[in-house]
């Protein structure tokens, strides 16, 4: 009678387990619906990628070679000027002062060179005929000889009088923008005082700097991408490798990219590419890579079952992965629903 009572009590349960193994096996057998994509493997650039900085093909802080008080500014920062346009003016009161005094210093030392010439010849007369010493010939010649000399000194001393005079005009050594103003009319300049930063913008040059590892890879002539926010992607060669590396064990690189719209200014800031080589990689849609804790896998469809495959990503563009792993050209890996597979799921596609 007991056992009869529990063969009774243990009936349900059996059937209850039997219902539930039927439901498991149903939802293994169960399809999960997928699109699929087909790998294409393709050759890839590999690049290395750093930031860095735009800088002017000549960028330079004027300078006059006169001192002076400014009297007059022709231009405004950011107008474009071209080479030997006026810049500025220095008051040239006291060059032209200087100019007019050694003007009549060498009109005196002419007048006074004429004479001494015709005494020299009345002179040589009387030599000539021994009425007079030749000491005192001598002494009268030496005479012109320094009389000429000074007319030489004071020639080339106007010479630089009215040199100084044409510098008390500032002009432009190069066509190109002007970036800064240092000063303002009625300032006191000198040789040593910046006065006006000018600066061209096409070409311009792009400095980045490089681990000693890619350096074989940045010769000059190289070519490189830079990317450069709003403005997109620009194209360079690159022109300068630095001897020396510094403190970083960094070496500079400069690279010259046209610029005929002027879009790129000097101080912006960019991404460089620099090739370092190419390999072989699968394309594959970033939909399909599933991260799983720090491993990123695809899941391959073979037979209409789900086989997960590790990948490493090597590249990464707009909507596509370039990835390594167990993969052959031609496989098909799911799309749409790949984060719900498992190890053996079966997978229909659609």
């Amino acid at each position: 009678m007991k056992r009869l009572m529990v063969i009774l009590f243990l009936l349900p349960l059996f059937f209850a387990c039997k219902k539930q193994d039927k439901e498991v096996k149903k939802e293994q057998e169960r399809k999960v619906v997928v699109s699929s994509y087909e790998v294409i493997e393709d050759e890839i650039p590999i690049y290395y990628t750093t930031k860095g900085y735009f800088e002017g093909e000549r960028d330079v802080n004027i300078k006059p070679l006169v001192s002076g008080r400014v009297v007059a500014l022709f231009v405004e920062e950011g107008q474009y000027v071209k080479e030997n346009q006026p810049l500025l003016k220095i008051d040239a009161a006291d060059y032209q002062s200087t100019i007019n005094q050694i003007s009549a210093q060498i009109e005196q030392a002419r007048a006074n060179y004429e004479n001494l010439k015709a005494i020299v010849e009345r002179r040589k007369f009387l030599y000539e005929k021994e009425l007079i010493a030749r000491e005192e010939y001598e002494n009268l010649q030496t005479q012109l000889r320094a009389q000429e000399k000074l007319i030489k000194s004071l020639s080339a001393q106007l010479d630089k009088a009215k040199l100084d005079l044409q510098r008390t005009t500032l002009s432009a050594p190069f066509s190109g923008y002007v970036a800064q103003r240092f000063v303002n009319v009625g300032d006191y300049i000198t040789p040593q005082t910046q006065t006006l930063r000018l600066v061209v913008l096409n070409p311009i040059r792009f400095v980045f700097q490089i681990p000693q590892e890619y350096l074989p890879y940045a010769n000059k002539g190289s070519k490189v991408k830079i990317k450069v926010e709003p403005f997109g992607e620009f194209e360079g060669n690159v022109f300068f490798v630095s001897p020396v590396a510094d403190a970083n064990r960094l070496l500079t690189v400069k690279a010259r990219i046209p610029n005929p719209e002027e879009k790129l200014k000097v101080g912006m800031y960019g991404e460089v590419n620099l090739l370092i080589g190419r390999e072989r990689a699968f394309k594959i849609p970033e939909r399909a890579v599933v991260i799983q804790g720090n491993k990123k896998v695809v899941w391959l469809i073979q037979e209409g079952i789900a086989k997960r495959v590790e990948v490493e990503i090597v590249k990464q563009e707009e909507g596509f992965v370039y990835a390594k792993g167990d993969l052959k050209e031609g496989d098909k890996i799911a799309l749409d629903n790949a984060y719900v597979l498992q190890e053996g799921t079966k997978v229909e596609i659609r």
